[in-house]
């Protein structure tokens, strides 16, 4: 027995947890009147990473003695870290019951509350935390992170500057002041506090893109595109398409600066690392402004609004979006008088039901069709209970394989990700009943004289008579055309047009 006690002693000093944690586990089964086994036994397998078998061991370990304070306070913090909140806090509660100063118990429901969003709850607890033990780093930096979320900025500084000169090796307390220091836009003092970060955790991409877009609020493209493209070198295989739209957006908007030679320096490098992906490929052909691209790259669309599906309908309020409205507003007289009730409506690129949503006000009782490349902007979609029907497909696929009708299709800035449009008004005319309406956007080409362009952002624009010629070619005839501001994109306003046309022809494609 004490051979047994002695061994799984020293496994436990020389890291070899495994092995300790079986000896312990045998302890375990000869004295099933002694908890402090399985408590031991557990511990050990937490050390390796395997918290469902400690979980079962604490378990355990409290049938055999429920009143064991250390006992309650690993099952209170096994269970926050298994992201089981409720059980961590009754647990801790459960500690608190015993002995209500427990430092330990308090830490554990400040960061249940915490990780719940209830930051105000959680400042309680860390306060109580900080006044048992005032030099507690814990307490310190807890109270610093969550001063932090609550806006609480100059007192957030004040804890994380505390916390840096009881361990200035670390780098939390730096993030969180940087963080503060940019919300007070002293951009020196943040990005110096965030540098140091990085400093102290090099191979941090996630700091790398903290410091860089501090440079770029600042207007230091130079830095700020240095530590975003180290971050993209850090990530290496890892980068994700989310990072390369990032980096690409931060290229375009450099590019509005006036910064060519060091986008060039950077695309260049961006290319040679990234060879075979086509999202590099496209942004790199956007913002050199590459006239052979006829089509926006679908991995690009797709990426790109499943990032913003959760903020997408606030994100175009601020942008002062009008598009949906300018369009229900064309139909609201041309399809009561032309078509039956209960009509199709399709709504191309739906997104997450804006269009939809306008046209709805005025046709309350027609059927809503739509289809969008994201998955995620149609659940967004679905929880407006508009469309009869969604569908996750790019709109060409859709159209080429749908046998459907529809009396009216709608498209609000959707074909601003795509250049060559015949291939799709030859789908559309297809697609709608003889009579039937067409209404949407496009962006004015103000760059050149061509049927197209696409622009650094990685959007296309039109020229009208292009529109106009395509729509005839396809058996439309324009009934109404508006020429509005569609929207912002960065500080600059994006004119175009929305567009309504009836199908007048029936077109035979050879």
């Amino acid at each position: 027995m004490e051979e047994i006690k002695q061994n799984a002693l020293d496994f436990l000093k020389n890291g070899e947890y495994e092995k300790a944690a079986k000896l312990y586990v045998q302890l375990a089964m000869t004295h099933p009147e002694d908890e402090n086994y399985l408590i031991s036994a557990a511990n050990c397998y937490d050390r390796i990473g395997d918290k469902k078998v400690a979980l079962g061991l604490y378990k355990k370990a409290y049938e055999v003695n429920p009143q064991s304070l250390t006992l309650i306070i690993n099952l209170s913090t096994i269970y926050y870290e298994l992201k089981n909140y409720e059980q961590s806090k009754q647990f801790a509660e459960m500690a608190l019951a015993i002995k209500e100063d427990n430092f330990s118990a308090l830490m554990n429901l400040g960061n249940v509350c915490y990780a719940r969003g209830d930051f105000e709850q959680a400042l309680v607890y860390y306060e109580k935390m900080y006044t048992l033990n005032p030099n507690s780093y814990n307490a310190i930096v807890n109270i610093a992170n969550t001063a932090y979320n609550l806006g609480q900025y100059l007192r957030a500084i004040e804890f994380a500057q505390m916390a840096i000169s009881k361990r200035p090796t670390h780098a939390d307390p730096y993030i969180v002041a940087g963080n503060c220091y940019a919300e007070l836009m002293k951009t020196e003092e943040a990005a110096g506090c965030l540098k140091k970060a990085s400093e102290i955790e090099p191979n941090s991409d996630w700091l790398c893109n903290s410091v860089a877009a501090l440079y770029q609020k600042a207007g230091n493209w130079k830095q700020s595109l240095v530590y975003a493209w180290k971050a993209i070198v850090l990530k290496g295989n890892k980068v994700s398409a989310d990072d390369h739209i990032n980096f690409g957006y931060m290229l375009y908007e450099a590019e509005d600066s006036g910064q060519k030679e060091l986008i060039e320096h950077y695309l260049a490098r961006w290319e040679e690392m990234f060879a075979d992906n086509p999202i590099v490929r496209y942004i790199c052909s956007a913002i050199r402004h590459e006239q052979n691209v006829t089509a926006t790259d679908l991995t690009y669309v797709k990426k790109l609004f499943d990032g913003f599906a959760g903020s997408f309908d606030e994100i175009l309020t601020e942008l002062d979006y009008q598009v949906p409205q300018y369009i229900a507003e064309l139909l609201k007289d041309t399809l009561k008088t032309k078509l039956f009730k209960k009509r199709r409506i399709l709504d191309l690129g739906c997104g997450t039901g804006l269009c939809g949503e306008a046209i709805k006000t005025y046709f309350p009782n027609e059927e809503f069709y739509g289809v969008d490349i994201s998955e995620k902007m149609l659940a967004e979609a679905g929880k407006k209970d508009i469309y009869k029907m969604l569908y996750a497909d790019d709109i060409m696929s859709f159209l080429d394989a749908s046998t459907d009708v529809y009396h009216a299709v709608t498209a609000g800035d959707v074909l601003t990700y795509m250049g060559d449009l015949k291939p799709l008004f030859r789908e559309i005319a297809g697609k709608i009943k003889f009579g039937g309406l067409l209404c949407f956007s496009i962006s004015k080409n103000i760059y050149n004289q061509n049927d197209y362009y696409l622009s650094s952002s990685g959007r296309f624009a039109h020229s009208l008579a292009y529109i106009h010629r395509l729509l005839k070619y396809c058996g439309f005839e324009v009934l109404k055309q508006e020429e509005h501001v569609l929207r912002r994109e960065g500080v600059h306003d994006v004119e175009g047009y929305v567009i309504l046309a009836t199908k007048n022809i029936e077109v035979v494609f050879e």
